[in-house]
């Protein structure tokens, strides 16, 4: 299955993205790329550790972290915000960001100078359905965010989330994602949500339960044993998943072969209070029903 993480990357989803190289590992490689980084930069220069990092955000989400990869439906814009940063994490003004289109997507702007902060702000017309890659370059380094367009989104991006959760199936036995979705939230010592559990989401830590979504790849293989199971399909990550309560962490005992369809995994469910990725919720010893 060809570069399955790029078709699949979310717009809602950055903030766990963005934290973890394990959940980014492969998805662009290159003998010239920052493999420690995992972040598809290219290093155009001899000195890395010297180099100046560019990062891009969702205008709209900025808060969750950053994206390398986007999926949207080809009658809707894309909003990004770049950032042009030195080695020590200062902003780089003045500077020129270029930005392209492999296919040739529309682009408001295909060259911005920074702002006083680093910043530059573009929109994107994604009128070619299929996969895209939009090449940002600047500083002497050039990063790649993977760009995958549909004809026809998964329902409306203002959709209510509850409205597009009717869609799973009734299965017998399985945690209601209303349960663990109906949960308090503060900001945490990591930047990001933590969680403010009920009594009835307690009950289930460290207990075997039962689990209904849809599968969102961590990495480029047909068969995965870590990934995310999402209340919502894949395609519709780029307008929801709402935040971390709508998707938990799976670890399962042998591979689970992808598919756009739910399914049922069953695990031992462990709540997460405090952690760095911004997750809730994880299934270990998980295994598809």
């Amino acid at each position: 299955m060809q570069t399955l993480m790029n078709r699949l990357s979310p717009k809602r989803l950055a903030w766990i993205l963005a934290l973890s190289t394990v959940m980014l590992g492969g998805c662009w490689s290159s003998q010239n790329t920052d493999s420690a980084s995992g972040s598809g930069e290219v290093r155009s220069g001899s000195d890395r550790q010297a180099a100046p990092t560019i990062r891009v955000y969702m205008a709209e989400f900025q808060e969750f972290g950053e994206v390398v990869g986007i999926t949207a439906a080809s009658d809707e814009f894309v909003d990004l915000r770049m950032r042009l940063e030195a080695a020590d994490g200062e902003p780089l003004p003045d500077a020129e960001l270029k930005i392209s289109s492999l296919v040739g997507n529309e682009l408001s702007d295909e060259s911005l100078p920074t702002d006083k902060d680093g910043w530059v702000d573009i929109r994107i017309r994604p009128r070619l359905p299929g996969e895209d890659v939009l090449t940002f370059t600047g500083g002497g380094i050039s990063k790649q965010v993977s760009l995958y367009i549909t004809d026809d989104a998964y329902g409306h991006p203002m959709e209510h989330l509850a409205e597009r959760a009717v869609d799973l199936p009734e299965v017998e036995g399985v945690v209601p994602w209303q349960t663990m979705t109906d949960i308090g939230t503060r900001e945490g010592r990591h930047g990001l949500l933590e969680p403010i559990f009920t009594s009835d989401v307690r009950e289930l830590h460290g207990k075997d339960v039962r689990i209904q979504g849809f599968m969102l790849p961590l990495d480029n293989s047909d068969r995965q044993q870590h990934f995310l199971l999402s209340r919502t399909p894949p395609s519709c990550f780029y307008c929801l998943p709402g935040g971390p309560e709508n998707v938990v962490e799976v670890r399962t005992e042998r591979p689970v072969e992808f598919s756009f369809d739910p399914m049922v995994i069953a695990g031992r469910m462990e709540l997460l209070e405090d952690s760095e990725l911004g997750l809730f919720y994880r299934l270990s010893n998980g295994k598809k029903e």
